[in-house]
């Protein structure tokens, strides 16, 4: 198994097996928890039962690469976004735990860091969601 395979993405879905990256805080930020948590079935089941996790929470998984909508040309469109976006981002790199294995890390650098803290996963589009009946 390669680097490349290992790498992490910091915003996937609330799944078994999924690292709790961070909560989103009223702002809309997110505050990184440390260490890095894999969530079970059971975190995810009381999670549900609110505000879709995805707004409450961030949470990281390999990536899927060519196997995610965002993948584009051997990059992640994510990544991209966030470290073009016009959304102020951090003076200093959040403390994150996954910064090594972090695809939006080695893809873009510390201004992928700087711009995580604001980015709040959107499944929306997502087979499940639609299939759950959740309004946006």
């Amino acid at each position: 198994m390669s680097d490349e395979d290992e790498l992490l993405c910091p915003s996937a879905r609330c799944e078994p097996g999924a690292l709790l990256l961070g909560l989103i805080g009223p702002d809309g930020s997110v505050g990184y928890v440390r260490p890095a948590l894999e969530i079970d079935e059971d975190f995810i089941g009381r999670v549900r039962e609110g505000r879709d996790p995805e707004k409450r929470f961030r949470f990281a998984q390999p990536c899927a690469t060519s196997g995610c909508e965002h993948w584009s040309e051997g990059r992640c469109g994510v990544a991209d976004a966030a470290t073009t976006s016009d959304v102020p981002s951090a003076s200093q790199l959040p403390a994150c735990d996954i910064r090594p294995r972090c695809r939006w890390y080695a893809q873009a650098g510390p201004s992928a860091c700087r711009s995580c803290p604001t980015v709040v996963t959107d499944v929306s589009s997502s087979a499940e969601w639609q299939q759950r009946g959740s309004a946006p």
